[in-house]
Parts: C-alpha cells; structure tokens; sequence
C-alpha cells in the first residue's frame, strides 16, 4: 500500500481517539468530535463512490452512528463498542498492512 493509506490510517486512528475520549472523559470539545464523525461520513461516502469498497460505505454508516452519542441523543454501550471496535481494527489494519 501507498503513502496515501498510511496517512489515512493516522487520520483515521486520530479521529477515532478523539470520538472515544470524547465519549469517555468530555477531553475535547463538542465540535472536535463532531469534525471527527464527519470526517467519518464524509469519508465512507467518498470512498464507497470512487473506489466501489463496500467496507468504506460502513465508515459512513458508523459515522452515522456514532453522531447519535456524541451530539447525546442516544447511546447504547453495546452499539458503541461494535461501532468504534470496526473503526479501530480498521485503521491498525490499514496503518500495518
């Protein structure tokens, strides 16, 4: 894999962190979080688009989600790890592979 991925597995990695100090301590403000989810949809969508993956469009979908808890509408333990565990393996994976 190129540069470009291993730049984007930083990001990806930097933003999750954000989303789950976030979530856990309230160490950043609101509007960090939510630059980090949209970071996420944005770009699941642009990936599921030019690259025709699948596994990107659920970056979206887990951006999606993960908006819910960090604007405090609702949050369910169980979603949450499943949501930010597959967007954690997902950028280690990318960041080594």
């Amino acid at each position: 894999m190129g540069i470009e991925h291993k730049i984007t597995a930083i990001l990806h990695l930097g933003a999750i962190s954000i989303v789950i100090l976030y979530l856990l301590t309230n160490a950043f403000p609101k509007s960090y979080a939510l630059g980090a989810v949209l970071f996420f949809v944005i770009k699941g969508i642009a990936f599921a688009v030019m690259k025709q993956n699948p596994l990107s469009a659920l970056d979206a979908v887990a951006g999606v989600y993960l908006l819910f808890p960090v604007l405090g509408w609702f949050s369910n333990v169980v979603l949450n790890i499943i949501f930010i565990g597959f967007l954690v393996q997902k950028g280690v994976v990318y960041l080594f592979r």
